[in-house]
């Protein structure tokens, strides 16, 4: 008489495929619990909670860039390592400094607000540090909040 056991002889719970079959959806069900803890603590920041006033602001907005565009204000703005510099080719306006309104496209806790001053004719600088490469919504306006020029641009540092 043989002492071996057939692997059919054996109760369900030893055997090693109906524990395959089990752990494949529960790793499922593991890795969705975990993906839904991480969205939880991770709210987008793009929703406003407040849209109505959002869109009334971005109708003012507009009537900003288009007395922007009747002076003829046009502006490049450049990065290096150490500071943001602003162009400002505005024939009719030289304000003493400008406003400008740096805002990440999908991170939140990189949006600046910087006061650049004049140095030149026609150029605005500020001591700055490039949190992150990429693209960048720019937004360019004077102290008294006459006109706005909007941009969008790729920052990158040399």
């Amino acid at each position: 008489m043989m002492n071996t056991l057939r692997e059919d002889s054996l109760p369900w719970y030893k055997q090693f495929w109906p524990w395959f079959l089990i752990l494949l959806p529960l790793s499922v069900v593991v890795a969705s619990i975990i993906t839904f803890l991480i969205a939880q603590g991770n709210p987008p920041s793009l929703v406003q909670s407040d849209y109505y006033k959002e869109g009334l602001a971005i109708n003012a907005s507009k009537q900003l860039e288009e007395k922007a565009l009747r002076l003829g204000v046009s502006a490049v703005v450049s990065v290096n390592s150490t500071a943001l510099t602003v162009h400002l080719n505005a024939p009719k306006v030289q304000p003493s400094h400008l406003i400008v309104a740096l805002r990440h496209p999908t991170l939140e806790q990189y949006d600046q607000t910087l006061n650049l001053v004049k140095i030149a004719n026609g150029i605005y600088q500020t001591p700055f540090k490039l949190p992150k490469q990429g693209k960048w919504y720019i937004y360019i306006t004077p102290p008294n909040n006459h006109w706005k020029i909007t941009k969008t641009s790729t920052l990158t540092t040399p």
